[in-house]
This record gives C-alpha cells, structure tokens and sequence, in this order.
C-alpha cells in the first residue's frame, strides 16, 4: 500500500534529476513559512476544521492540484524545481504499471503565491504517457504538471490523505494517482505536502 512508503525509504538513492535547485535563501523562507504556520490557536488547521475539510473537498473536486490553489491566488502559481533526492521504489512502480525504474521520471517543486509557499510536491511520472511536446516542457521549464498535462484529460484518485501534525508546519498530506481521460491509465503518482497558507481561510 502506498501508505507505507516513509520518508526514509523515500530518501535513499536519485533516478532522474531537475536542472534548477531552489537558492539557500528560498529555503530559509520555506522554513521561515513553515515556523509561522505552526500557530494556530484557533484550530483552523486541525483535520477536523472546516477550512481543511473545505480544501479537502476542492481536492477531490478537481483533477488538478494547481488550479485548487491558483483559485486563492490572484497572481500566476510561480513554480521551483528542487534537487531529487527519492528513489522509485517498486511500490511506485506498481502503482504507475510499469516494471523498470527507467520508465520513471521524478520532479519535486515547490508551489507558491507571490513569495508565500502554499505547497511541497513529489511526482514520479511516466514519460511514455505523454506526449514529446509535454515531455520538453516537464524537463525544460517550471511549468506546473497539470497545466502541462491538461490535455491528456487526466483525471485524481486519491490514495490516502495524512496529517502530519503541527511540529512539522503541515496542514495535510496529499497522495494520489493522476490517471489518462482515455484509458485510466496512471501518468503520474503525486505526493504534495500542503502548508498553512494553502488553507488559510
């Protein structure tokens, strides 16, 4: 089950890397925006409010991850590649339908509103799946997946939702598989890590 994978079993070897690596002072903002997220005396944030039930269900309600949080944006979705550092574990492997690690590529961004990170994003996807017009923007540019992907007429099934708890600045963990309108077959798995600015009401 995809709820097994750990962090630790996902941090152990590289199989596809990205050109663009976020600046030391982007990660100190990532974490300046995790630290401030943590507070919540009002219990927006806990699984059970209604703004993370809310957000929960705009998820379900839509196939792309990007436009739930371009909706809340009022500015472009900016996007950061980051290093990879997760290995394609044959549980991934499964859950794509393809047998070889190579058959798999990995990006791993961050999504944000103007400066403000909304959220952390693994996917692992197929290339075959795609078209060679899709597979150039995927490598050569920050364009977000879905938006890159949308003609495919993908469609969400979620996995498994968790919640991380306060210490470590996430609201919500998203896992899911985006399958191909035609066929169902899945082009992507998706791991995406969604910060409290994500769900700020």
């Amino acid at each position: 089950m995809i709820s097994a994978m750990t962090s630790k079993s996902r941090t152990t070897r590289m199989t596809a890397t990205t050109t663009k690596v976020v600046p030391k002072v982007l990660c100190a903002v990532f974490l300046a925006a995790l630290m401030s997220g943590c507070s919540d005396p009002e219990g927006v944030f806990a699984p059970d409010s209604a703004a993370v039930r809310a957000f929960r269900a705009r998820l379900d309600s839509q196939p792309s991850a990007t436009a739930v949080l371009q909706a809340r944006c009022p500015s472009p979705i900016r996007v950061l590649r980051l290093s990879v550092d997760r290995p394609v574990t044959e549980e991934i492997l499964t859950l794509l339908q393809v047998t070889e690690t190579h058959q798999v590529m990995t990006r791993h961004v961050r999504l944000l509103c103007g400066e403000t990170v909304l959220s952390d994003a693994w996917n692992w996807y197929v290339p075959e799946r795609l078209s060679p017009a899709m597979n150039t923007l995927l490598e050569q540019t920050d364009t977000p997946f879905g938006r890159v992907v949308q003609q495919t007429a993908f469609r969400r099934q979620r996995l498994e939702t968790r919640f991380p708890g306060a210490a470590s600045g996430i609201v919500l963990e998203n896992r899911a598989l985006l399958l191909r309108g035609a066929d169902s077959a899945p082009i992507s798995l998706v791991v995406e890590d969604y910060l409290p600015a994500a769900i700020r009401p």
